[in-house]
């Protein structure tokens, strides 16, 4: 299928995921980029910016764990027509940056809201009850919301209602896989209660329906010398590997 794939490598996580050590992918190694973890400052996010254009952005970017979601933001700034971001996540990540020389794994959508205007809705999936209180009253209207329960109920209902919130023809997806029941994925954060059937669901609906701009997946669990043997490591990477590799399955059958 040609190189449609990128892989984010801050941190040799993705190197224990064989179906990603292929010609299909491409890896853009970052590592030698300081202070990226959790938080970014401005030169650093320049650099990254910088690297992912010279190597080209790709349909499907592997971003790494979670603390790198921020990326998304670079992702989501190269897009030159009116679009919806479908965000699956447990959290809402609209908290304020802390500084405005930072941006964070947990502020990146609110700053996507304040500085991309073609992003004209954002359309948050599986996050947990608590998000009234981190969303703005300035940018309530651009944001609508299906917590973690009110997934709970008919598949068919949900996918009709978020496709009705989509004002746009063309979508970008942002799928975290701490929004996935810890028995389809495991993160360092906590967990929501979506399976992952659920997800390629709503997924494969939305691609098939609007004009798909990229999606990109983070949420991998952090390894480290120290605990990189340890079988809960070996599970959680198997659990995660499985769970990118369905993803990546539905997009080749979809769009790719």
């Amino acid at each position: 299928m040609g190189s449609h794939v990128t892989v984010l490598n801050f941190d040799q996580t993705y190197r224990k995921q064989a179906f990603l050590q292929t010609e299909n992918c491409q890896w853009l190694d970052l590592e030698g980029i300081p202070g990226t973890n959790l938080f970014c400052e401005k030169d650093g996010l320049f650099l990254i910016e910088q690297k992912l254009k010279q190597s080209g952005i790709n349909q499907m970017t592997f971003l790494g764990s979670g603390n790198y979601h921020y990326v998304s933001f670079l992702l989501l700034s190269v897009i030159q027509k009116p679009f919806t971001l479908v965000l699956f996540d447990h959290h809402t990540d609209m908290f304020p940056s802390p500084n405005e020389s930072l941006i964070s794994c947990g502020s990146w959508v609110r700053e996507s809201v304040k500085k991309l205007p073609l992003l004209e809705k954002v359309i948050l999936i599986g996050v947990k009850e608590d998000w009234k209180q981190q969303i703005p009253s300035a940018m309530v209207e651009k944001v609508a919301v299906y917590s973690e329960q009110s997934l709970h109920t008919s598949e068919s209902t949900i996918l009709k209602s978020i496709m009705d919130e989509i004002p746009t023809d063309s979508v970008y997806i942002s799928v975290d896989k701490d929004v996935l029941d810890s028995r389809d994925a495991v993160t360092a954060w906590d967990h929501g209660t979506l399976r992952l059937q659920p997800l390629i669901g709503m997924v494969k609906e939305i691609i098939r329906e609007k004009a798909f701009c990229g999606i990109d997946i983070c949420g991998e669990y952090p390894i480290t010398p120290a605990n990189e043997y340890h079988q809960q490591t070996i599970e959680a990477v198997n659990k995660n590997e499985y769970a990118n590799r369905v993803i990546w399955e539905c997009l080749k059958q979809t769009c790719m």
